[in-house]
């Protein structure tokens, strides 16, 4: 993936979809490094599928937020990969 413009953090909360065997099933929530809401959710489905074995016809998203940073006036350290 190539880095098209600033990297922004992003919180991804999703589940497998809800059957009547498991009508609540666990979520889960991940925070990530993307350009935009949907590179983040689709590394959310790619990283789900290595964890999990969840894929994104199974699943669901539930929320997609970016996180901002409530005071820029200090640097923090952190790691893309």
């Amino acid at each position: 993936m190539t880095v098209a413009g600033l990297m922004r953090q992003y919180q991804v909360v999703g589940r497998k979809a809800p059957t009547s065997d498991n009508p609540n099933p666990e979520a889960y929530r991940m925070i990530i490094f993307a350009p935009n809401a949907v590179i983040a959710k689709s590394k959310f489905w790619y990283y789900m599928h290595q964890f999990r074995k969840m894929k994104k016809t199974t699943g669901e998203i539930l929320d997609c937020v970016e996180i901002i940073e409530k005071d820029t006036g200090f640097v923090k350290n952190y790691a893309i990969w």
